[in-house]
Formats: structure tokens, C-alpha cells, sequence
């Protein structure tokens, strides 16, 4: 992947000018569509590992967070919280 931004000497992140078009009070570009895309996804993310969390309490209230189920969830909430800090959406 190309980036699209940069940091100046202050550590300000930007974007060269012909990524960005302001319109009548909006903006738009590729830069504006490539952030958009990351902050689907980064929803995405949080809403698998809301589903996650959701179904770790409903086998922990059964008792069964140790099995094979429970397991593979542990696995994948690890995995998408991971992914949230990677992506800076969340501290370690």
C-alpha cells in the first residue's frame, strides 16, 4: 500500500492537497474515502468483539467457558482486540 499521509515536523499527520477537496462545508477525495473505509472497518472489528464478549458471558454464565466453543471465542476476542490496537482504536 501507497500512503496517503505523511507527518510534518510537528508529528501532525496530513495529506497532500489534491487527495483533499473542500466543498461547501465537506470534504472529499481519496484521502477522505480511504479514511472512511478504515473506520468501517475498525466498526466492524468492534462489533465482532462486542458479538464476542456477548457469547464468552452467555457460556461463562453456563459453566462452559472451558470448553472447545469457549475456547475458540477467547481466541478470536484476543484476536480482535489485538487488531483495535494495531489499528490505534484502543490502548494496550
Amino acid at each position: 500500500m501507497e500512503r496517503m499521509t505523511f507527518k510534518d515536523e510537528e508529528g501532525a499527520c496530513a495529506a497532500p492537497a489534491e487527495t483533499v477537496q473542500v466543498e461547501g462545508g465537506r470534504a472529499s477525495g481519496p484521502a477522505i474515502d480511504r479514511l472512511a473505509a478504515f473506520e468501517d472497518a475498525a466498526e466492524l472489528v468492534e462489533q465482532q468483539l462486542a458479538r464476542t464478549s456477548a457469547k464468552l458471558d452467555e457460556l461463562k454464565a453456563a459453566g462452559k467457558l472451558r470448553s472447545a466453543t469457549g475456547q475458540q471465542l477467547l481466541a478470536q476476542k484476543l484476536a480482535f482486540s489485538s487488531t483495535l490496537t494495531l489499528m490505534g482504536m484502543r490502548e494496550e
